[in-house]
């Protein structure tokens, strides 16, 4: 097929010597016309023959230097996490796609890791696509949503996302919870509003909300927002996942039991639900920068005020979370391209990976 230039030139012919010159010059190859046809389409074929051919060596020279670059970076990576003795698997992404994915165990890359708090950054997700669907307002009071609960109209949605309510619950339960929220609610403290505390019932809340605007669960509408519609089958909750696909927790050099991990997943629902894959989270977090990475309600500025959202960098926006036995972070550019996720199944859930996964994250650049 000629190119648009080349077309263009054919057009030009056929205005010169009218519509039944440009019959004349497909069809007449006696023609002066046929001759001009083929001189014109032959030279910008052989032009764009010669183009492509010269695109393709660009492409296969920058191919080249990319793959080379991506292996150094991987192996500076690999040194820095043996290093540091990281125990987990790791996700890399360059120009927007997973350009690596590794372990520091054989086999386990595609495993699943609890994201913990880290969670709450698809939450706050969430309520921002609800409101830019005008299905919501930050600016709304919670006893809207919540009649029962000892709150003050100052107390709103946008206070929930920054965990400046006041709320608090100090309960621990004593069994497997059937209603989450109805617990959380029945044991919510009241304290001062307008000063940040890390509290999970902040977001507990904020699911609870999520579930009575969509007249859904909190998992149907992640599922239908975010997960179903990017393909981000290696984020999964928790029930979704069976149990030979995870990566067994250790706490040390010991084994989590599973009450003991349950115990843990079930003191809260704002948290502990989702578990994902190094590439499956970082897939997600990609896209959740580039559509809500400008807006202050999704992130924190500091680390002192962190809700599980992502905190913004100078040059990027990273997070942590853990729960004992898992840990999690993140570390990402600001147009969501160039990132890197790090999951470790060996960990008190304290422990910080923070500083290690901005480490890695200047390997990338």
């Amino acid at each position: 097929m000629p190119s648009k230039k080349a077309i263009g030139w054919v057009v030009g012919t056929a205005l010169v010597l009218g519509a039944g010159g440009f019959v004349l010059a497909k069809y007449n190859t006696n023609s002066m016309a046929h001759v001009m046809y083929e001189k014109i389409t032959g030279q910008h074929a052989q032009a764009e023959v010669s183009s492509k051919t010269e695109q393709r060596q660009v492409e296969s020279t920058e191919n080249k230097t990319e793959i080379k670059s991506t292996k150094q970076n991987s192996d500076q990576l690999t040194k820095l996490l043996k290093q540091e003795n990281f125990k987990g698997s790791y996700a890399v992404m360059k120009n927007g796609k997973i350009a690596t994915t590794d372990s520091m165990r054989k086999g386990t890359a595609d495993k699943y890791y609890q994201v913990a708090d880290l969670e709450n950054m698809l939450t706050a997700a969430a309520i921002l696509k609800l409101v830019d669907e005008g299905k919501l307002s930050l600016s709304t009071p919670i006893s809207k949503y919540y009649s029962t609960l000892d709150s003050t109209d100052t107390i709103t949605v946008s206070s929930l996302l920054k965990m400046t309510s006041g709320l608090s619950n100090n309960a621990t339960p004593s069994s497997q919870l059937t209603n989450v929220l109805s617990w959380n609610i029945s044991n919510a403290q009241s304290g001062t509003n307008g000063v940040y505390n890390y509290e999970e019932i902040n977001y507990v809340l904020l699911e609870g909300i999520i579930s009575q605007v969509t007249g859904g669960t909190y998992q149907a509408y992640i599922k239908k927002a975010f997960l179903e519609p990017y393909d981000l089958d290696q984020v999964k909750f928790v029930s979704s996942v069976s149990d030979s696909k995870l990566a067994t927790p250790y706490n040390g050099s010991s084994k989590v039991s599973q009450t003991t991990l349950g115990q843990e997943m079930n003191a809260q629902m704002g948290r502990n639900q989702v578990m994902a894959t190094p590439a499956g989270f970082l897939k997600l977090t990609k896209i959740l920068v580039q559509k809500y990475g400008d807006q202050t309600s999704f992130t924190a500025t500091t680390v002192t005020n962190f809700t599980g959202q992502l905190i913004k960098s100078d040059d990027m926006f990273y997070g942590s979370g853990g729960i004992v036995g898992y840990r999690a972070s993140v570390a990402i550019s600001k147009d969501g391209k160039t990132g890197i996720m790090l999951m470790s199944n060996h960990s008190n859930g304290k422990d910080n990976l923070t500083q290690l996964v901005k480490n890695c994250y200047t390997k990338l650049n």
